[in-house]
């Protein structure tokens, strides 16, 4: 990788992983998991690292492509993208034991997710 060091992208996927499922727990305390399969461990933190494996290669393609633009171009992608994931919601609240407060910290995971890759990779000086 050229654009992002092997340290950039661990942090990326921990921290995207690591605080998702900080935020499971307090779903889990707050509104319980009720038998709603997105609320466990594994889907939680298969999801942030894909998530955030894909930010980090979308942002490499970027900083080949773009240069110097790369970045403003990326944090708007990201935006955009973080946006569309929301759709995923919908199905989400189609499944056994779904809640609006549980689709809800789903929707806070995907924020969340996305902050962390954003923060982590954006040169902020070129954005």
């Amino acid at each position: 990788m050229t654009a992002v060091n092997r340290h950039r992208v661990v942090l990326v996927i921990g921290g995207a992983v690591g605080v998702n499922l900080v935020i499971l727990t307090l779903a889990l305390m707050t509104v319980g998991a009720g038998g709603f399969d997105p609320f466990a461990v594994p889907p939680v933190a298969i999801a942030s690292a894909v998530g955030a494996i894909g930010g980090v290669v979308v942002y490499e393609g970027f900083k080949r492509a773009f240069g110097d633009a790369a970045d403003r171009r990326f944090v708007i992608v990201a935006l955009l993208v973080t946006a569309l994931s929301f759709l995923t919601l919908q199905q989400a609240a189609t499944f056994e034991g779904a809640t609006t407060g549980r689709v809800a910290f789903l929707g806070a995971m995907h924020v969340v997710a996305a902050a962390v890759v954003i923060a982590v990779l954006v040169d902020w000086e070129a954005v």
